[in-house]
C-alpha cells in the first residue's frame, strides 16, 4: 500500500529532526483555499504560542507528504504525526466518522460544536478511531455549504433522475435514492467535467471557495441550502502514541488552539460570502433556493440512508442516537426563545 510505502523514510520525518518539538501537520486541503488555509496557519501559531515555542506544527498543504485519502493511515502508522483532514474521509474504515464531518439534515454550526463538546460526541468520536492508532477532536467548523451548482433548472424530485452530480459520502448515497448518479471527483477537475457534459451538477463548498473554482462560467443555477452538510468540522487528529506523549500542557493547549479556530473559522466565513453571491449574479448565475418538494424527498432519502446505515453498522447506530438524544434537548429550548 502506498500508505505504508511511505513508512520509515517519513517516520524520521515525523518529528523533522530540527528539535523534537517540531511536528509535520499534512493538511488535506490546498493552502490557498480561504479560510481553510489561513485557518490551519492561525492553529500552529496559537499552539507554538501557548507553549512558548515547545510544540511547533509544520503546516503542509494538499499532497507535501500524503496525499489527501492517505493522510488517516499515515497518521495511525506514525509516518506522519499529524493531520488536518475531514472525517467523511475516514468512512472507508469506519463508516459512523462520516457523522464528525457533517450530517445531512443535520445540526447548525453552533449546535454541531455543542454535541461534539457537551453531548458525548467526541468520546465516540475518539473511540471510533482508537483501533487506527489516531486521537481526533475538531478544529475548524465549515458553515454551511451551498447545496451545488446544476446546469439545468431543479423544480421537482423527478429533475434529479439520471443526473451526473459530484457529492461524496452520505450525500451521495442520500441522492441516489433520488435516481442520482453520484460521483467522486477531485476539485481541480470539476470545471471541465460541467463545461463537456460529464457532470450535470457538483457540491464543493460555500460561495467564498466555489468562486475560486469557476463554476459560474459553466454552470447558472445555485441552489441553497446545503442539505448535505448544515456544517461541518475541519478535524485535527495525532498519531496516539505520539498525542499520549505529550506532556498534560501541551495536550491541552492543542485542544485549545482547536477552540479557538473553531470560533475563527465560523465568524470568518460568514461575514465573506456576500460579495461573491453578488459576483456570481452579475455573471448570470440564479442563486435560489431547491423548491420544498425537493427537500422534502431529500429528506425522506436522507432517513432511510441513516436507518440503512445504522442497521449495518452498530457504531453509526450509538452516533445517531447520541446526536438526536441530545438534539431532543437542545431543540426544545431554542424553540422556546423562538422570535417569530
Amino acid at each position: 500500500m502506498k500508505t505504508l510505502i511511505l513508512g520509515a523514510a517519513l517516520a524520521a520525518l515525523g518529528i523533522t529532526g530540527v528539535n523534537a518539538a517540531d511536528y509535520n501537520l499534512q493538511s488535506a486541503f490546498a493552502k490557498g483555499l480561504p479560510v481553510l488555509g489561513p485557518g490551519i496557519d492561525r492553529f500552529a501559531k496559537t499552539v507554538a504560542t501557548l507553549t512558548n515555542g515547545e510544540v511547533n506544527f509544520i503546516h503542509l498543504g494538499d499532497g507535501e507528504l500524503s496525499p489527501a485519502f492517505e493522510i488517516f493511515d499515515n497518521v495511525g502508522a506514525g509516518a506522519i504525526p499529524a493531520g488536518m483532514s475531514f472525517a467523511a474521509y475516514a468512512a472507508g474504515r469506519a463508516p459512523a466518522a462520516a457523522l464528525f464531518g457533517s450530517m445531512p439534515f443535520g445540526p447548525d454550526a453552533i449546535k454541531y460544536v455543542s454535541w461534539v463538546h457537551h453531548g458525548g460526541g467526541l468520546e465516540l468520536w475518539r473511540e471510533i478511531y482508537a483501533p487506527f492508532n489516531v486521537v481526533p477532536m475538531p478544529c475548524g467548523v465549515i458553515i454551511s455549504e451551498a447545496g451545488g451548482w446544476y446546469t439545468k433548472e431543479i423544480n421537482a424530485p423527478e429533475d434529479l433522475q439520471g443526473l451526473n452530480i459530484r457529492i461524496g459520502g452520505l450525500g451521495g448515497a442520500i441522492l441516489s435514492k433520488l435516481g442520482a448518479n453520484a460521483m467522486s471527483l477531485p476539485a481541480g477537475e470539476i470545471s471541465t467535467a460541467l463545461e463537456t457534459g460529464r457532470l450535470d451538477a457538483t457540491e464543493l463548498s460555500f460561495p467564498m471557495v466555489d468562486r475560486l473554482l469557476g463554476f459560474d462560467k459553466v454552470a447558472k443555477n445555485y441552489y441553497f441550502p446545503g442539505w448535505h452538510q448544515p456544517s461541518g468540522f475541519i478535524e485535527f487528529y495525532m498519531n496516539k502514541d505520539m498525542w499520549d506523549g505529550l506532556p498534560n500542557q501541551h495536550r491541552k493547549a492543542i485542544e485549545t488552539a482547536c477552540m479557538d479556530l473553531n470560533l475563527w473559522t465560523i465568524g470568518t466565513a460568514v461575514v465573506g460570502q456576500q460579495e461573491y453571491l453578488d459576483a456570481f449574479r452579475a455573471n448570470g448565475v440564479e442563486v435560489r433556493r431547491f423548491p420544498d418538494a425537493v427537500l422534502s424527498a431529500l429528506r425522506s432519502a436522507t432517513e432511510e440512508v441513516y436507518a440503512e446505515q445504522s442497521e449495518a453498522d452498530p457504531m453509526f447506530a450509538r452516533v445517531m442516537e447520541s446526536y438526536r438524544s441530545f438534539s431532543a434537548a437542545y431543540d426544545e429550548y431554542q424553540d422556546l426563545n423562538r422570535l417569530e
